[in-house]
């Protein structure tokens, strides 16, 4: 049995990557089964404006800064 993956040969590398693959999917499969069943989720909207940040700018005239 080899102890280290440095050392280790072709075969426990296969190993090692079969079994992390077939984690992955079985993690992916809970995660994707426990979405479909939650209902709040399909119907959520957003409401209100788009605020997108940028830098603060000057106003000619009154002096004060504002955030467009």
């Amino acid at each position: 049995m080899n102890h280290s993956l440095i050392s280790a040969s072709r075969n426990t590398h296969a190993k090692i990557a079969a079994l992390a693959v077939a984690v992955s999917l079985v993690f992916m499969a809970v995660v994707s089964a426990t979405g479909v069943s939650r209902s709040d989720v399909s119907g959520a909207r957003a409401h209100g404006p788009i605020v997108k940040a940028t830098a603060t700018t000057t106003i000619a005239g009154t002096g004060s800064s504002t955030v467009r």
